[in-house]
């Protein structure tokens, strides 16, 4: 992002959050995460009110000003829109509720990082698992490590072998291609 999107001019109850981490958080947030942003702080400081009125089309830069504004800025309105909510009682606790804010997102990105990687899960019976278990410690391998090498080698066993029937396929074919080239010279001289 390019800095702060306001300025904040010390008439309101000062925010303790660090405008910092924040400016630094909201560089690397897409529009989702600004958007879970303005809603988490709105829920601290208005449990149970809906947000979903006051916002239309907002871009990334606008949610992200809006974050920041909610936490260090002015007054109770932002771009033209007024928010009924307390928003002093966020300025106020904005470090509380900023540094929930960080940790809830975070939860949220692992646990969706978890459940991702949760689908890419093999399950093997027991008896296999053993035996994947025995041949990773001959070779001082972590289980995962050693199926990763084996299904490369197989991959690249694989591709070795498409490859010589490949070339089979081509020579036969050349050999065909000559073969009817002596039928094609007989038959023109007819």
């Amino acid at each position: 992002m390019n800095g702060h999107r306001f300025t904040f001019s010390g008439k309101g109850e000062a925010s303790s959050a660090d405008p910092i981490k924040v400016s630094h958080w909201l560089e690397s947030a897409d529009e989702f995460q600004c958007m879970w942003a303005v809603k988490y702080l709105w829920n601290q400081a208005n449990p149970g009110g809906s947000l979903d009125l006051y916002l239309g089309e907002w871009s990334q830069d606008q949610l992200a000003g809006l974050v920041e504004w909610m936490l260090f800025g002015d007054g109770d309105s932002y771009g033209g829109s007024t928010f009924p909510m307390p928003v002093y009682g966020v300025r106020q606790h904005g470090a509380e509720y900023f540094a929930k804010a960080r940790n809830a997102w975070n939860q949220r990105v692992n646990r969706q990082k978890k459940a991702s990687q949760a689908k890419n899960t093999i399950v093997v019976d027991p008896e296999t698992k053993k035996k994947i278990r025995k041949l990773a410690a001959e070779h001082d391998l972590a289980d995962a490590e050693f199926l990763s090498i084996l299904i490369d080698l197989m991959s690249e066993r694989r591709g070795a072998v498409e490859g010589i029937v490949r070339q089979r396929k081509e020579a036969k074919r050349a050999a065909i291609a000559s073969d009817l080239g002596v039928f094609s010279g007989f038959n023109s001289s007819l």
